[in-house]
């Protein structure tokens, strides 16, 4: 990301590296085969990590200047808590499915927000980024206008990320 020093897109990535990075061979989100996965809780759980990631946002959020943050179930909401509190916007939760109970059964959106409001979408990693754009549709529907962002993009998505983070494949393959 243009906004990010190399000092910020080196502690990132050796961040992955060293904490959240798996090898084997696994499904992802969206169904998709990898034979890496990088484990987002792994760097969310620590206070410190995820503090300074949500301060990698700054530049963004200054350049966005949302009237909300917003951010995908389950990892993109706490990212987006803690650049929320680190910015003092105030923050909406994306549901994948509606609601099913409640006072607010079959709503997607958890927070208040007013329609024409501009919402930071952040999601944690993006590997096509249909999660993140359906959310960011969702958000649409509602009369929201939203500028989507992941903290990383494993390369297939043409989505915004801080970091841009792929592996060469431990084998080459052949099937398509």
């Amino acid at each position: 990301m243009e906004h990010l020093g190399l000092p910020d897109l080196a502690w990132l990535r050796k961040m992955i590296v060293e904490r959240a990075l798996t090898r084997g061979d696994y499904i992802l989100a969206g169904g998709a085969r990898s034979d890496y996965y990088i484990d987002k809780f792994s760097l969310f759980s620590d206070p410190q990590v995820l503090r300074r990631i949500a301060r990698l946002f700054t530049p963004i959020v200054a350049e966005v200047n949302p009237d909300l943050i917003g951010g995908t179930e389950l990892g993109g909401v706490v990212i987006a808590t803690a650049v929320s509190q680190l910015s003092s916007i105030p923050l909406i939760a994306v549901r994948k499915k509606p609601k099913a109970y409640g006072a607010f059964a079959d709503e997607y959106v958890e927070g208040p927000y007013t329609r024409g409001q501009h919402v930071l979408l952040l999601e944690d990693v993006v590997t096509n980024g249909g999660e993140l754009m359906a959310a960011a549709a969702r958000l649409g529907e509602l009369g929201l206008t939203v500028t989507p962002c992941a903290v990383i993009s494993r390369g297939l998505a043409p989505v915004r990320a801080l970091i841009q983070f792929s592996l060469p494949r431990s084998e080459p393959r052949t099937e398509n």
